[in-house]
């Protein structure tokens, strides 16, 4: 079991324990992300690359015509279905948050790398969190080398539901292993993910809890709309209108048709594993 500390202002702080090995938690599951390639899946690659070298070499002229058919049935084949997100109704309807008495335990996990600059920001943000305090569990996932960043945390004051986790060393050192950790001490029944930089709209964990309970548990996971803070030039507004696109229009869409949708990294709302 992991040792729990308090630093010189009482506050809860989780000493670095053992981790398992990331294939350790992966799930039994022949289709999951941890399998690798499969030899006829590298076959097929390998005889793939060969090809395109082979016409590299003999038919430069055929293979720059293939390539530029590709792209452009792709860009097509993205405009079409970009087109028919936009015309695709979206439900407006937000089932009714239930009462504070009826609502889960909230698990709000944070990785952390590097990021001592937006920790006072951090905190604040989760602070405007619209949520019973005695149903949110906070965890700060911080690696055991960024003393700069355990640094700024010790110096806040943090709130009671906000507790920090130090991350053993080990390898890989990535994101996805600092949730690892963080899951293994996650309480809630449900179990959202969120970036440095977040600052989530303060009902955003009642509207995911009410969508979880009205979708029952055929509802799997909820990708929060992201939005970014877009300054007036060119490059910052096209930035802007492409997360638009990305997350109010086609994500939307593929969820009505029934397709699987990609995530956004941050704002990945689960449900918990209990």
């Amino acid at each position: 079991m992991a040792r729990e500390e308090r630093n010189q202002q009482g506050r809860a702080w989780r000493a670095p324990s053992p981790i398992p090995a990331p294939d350790a938690l992966a799930p039994p599951l022949p289709d999951g992300a941890h399998r690798r390639l499969s030899p006829a899946q590298a076959a097929g690659l390998i005889l793939l690359a060969a090809l395109v070298m082979t016409l590299a070499v003999t038919r430069p002229a055929l293979l720059t015509e293939t390539f530029r058919w590709l792209f452009m049935a792709g860009f097509t084949l993205s405009a079409v279905v970009k087109l028919a997100a936009a015309c695709t109704p979206r439900l407006a309807v937000v089932p009714p948050s239930p009462d504070d008495a009826d609502l889960p335990v909230y698990t709000v996990i944070c990785p952390l790398f590097r990021e001592a600059a937006v920790a006072a920001e951090l905190v604040e943000n989760l602070s405007r969190l619209d949520y019973p305090r005695d149903r949110l569990q906070v965890l700060i996932a911080l690696e055991a080398k960024d003393h700069e960043t355990q640094a700024a945390f010790q110096a806040l004051p943090l709130p009671t539901f906000v507790q920090v986790l130090i991350v053993p060393p080990g390898s890989p050192q990535t994101k996805p292993r600092a949730c690892n950790h963080a899951l293994e001490r996650a309480r809630g029944q449900l179990v959202v993910i969120y970036d440095a930089e977040d600052a989530p709209h303060p009902g955003q964990l009642r509207e995911a809890a009410a969508r979880f309970a009205a979708d029952g548990p055929e509802l799997a996971c909820l990708q929060a709309p992201l939005r970014i803070e877009a300054d007036r030039r060119f490059i910052g507004e096209q930035f802007a209108l492409e997360y638009a696109v990305q997350f109010e229009v086609l994500q939307p869409a593929l969820a009505r048709w029934g397709l699987p949708f990609p995530l956004g990294g941050t704002s990945n709302h689960f449900r918990g594993i209990m």
